[in-house]
């Protein structure tokens, strides 16, 4: 990502509509993470759990919106590796790291030599991550900048609880419950036979569950 002079958040998103609440907590954590660690860009993943996928929500540089809703899969690069492991990390010499995923880095206009990372995370489950690119760390120790990025990651976390993020950990089955909304709509618009017992079958079973909740 490409390093910005101007501190200014923006009054909104590309195309001038105001930011959501959820929106502002998240450009303002990376805004704030960029300013506590004097570097040249922070950001943060949200989970797609239905994809697989890392959702790049936020960055500190507003002329890098364009970025936003970048994908890469949960399990790669640096933001992948703390996603699994539900720990806050110090990644450097990142040219010779076997987790860093140079090449969307190089897609984002920045190639870090270092990044220190968080996850942002609600009852035990991780739902996102947040990246801290190029950190000065002075003459902070480890235990120090790791306790440090925690914390900013923890407030992000209990802001976005605040304001009811929809982007939060999802609900047990979710990924699930999608994909059976797919099949009905799918099962809705056939002719076969089948199709329209199977529906039957779903209506039935939904009746049930109405009456045991009743």
């Amino acid at each position: 990502m490409t390093p910005s002079g101007n501190d200014a958040l923006s009054s909104g998103t590309p195309g001038g509509a105001p930011l959501s609440r959820r929106d502002e907590v998240l450009r303002s954590t990376v805004r704030l993470a960029r300013l506590v660690f004097g570097a040249p860009a922070s950001s943060i993943f949200l989970h797609d759990s239905v994809a697989g996928s890392l959702v790049l929500e936020a960055t500190s540089d507003p002329q890098e919106d364009h970025l936003l809703g970048w994908e890469i899969p949960d399990y790669s690069g640096i933001a992948g590796w703390v996603f699994q492991s539900g720990e806050a990390v110090i990644a450097d010499d990142l040219d010779n790291h076997p987790q860093f995923n140079r090449e969307f880095a190089a897609s984002t206009g920045l190639v870090p030599k270092t990044i220190i990372a968080a996850p942002l995370e609600t009852a035990g489950s991780v739902f996102g991550i947040m990246e801290v690119l190029d950190p000065d760390l002075g003459s902070r120790g480890e235990a120090a900048v790791i306790e440090l990025v925690s914390e900013l990651a923890r407030q992000c976390s209990a802001a976005l609880a605040i304001v009811g993020d929809p982007s939060g950990p999802p609900a047990p089955h979710a990924a699930a419950a999608e994909r059976l909304t797919t099949l009905v709509g799918e099962l809705a618009r056939s002719d076969d036979p089948a199709a329209e017992r199977v529906l039957t079958s779903l209506e039935e079973i939904a009746a049930v569950l109405a009456r045991g909740k009743g």
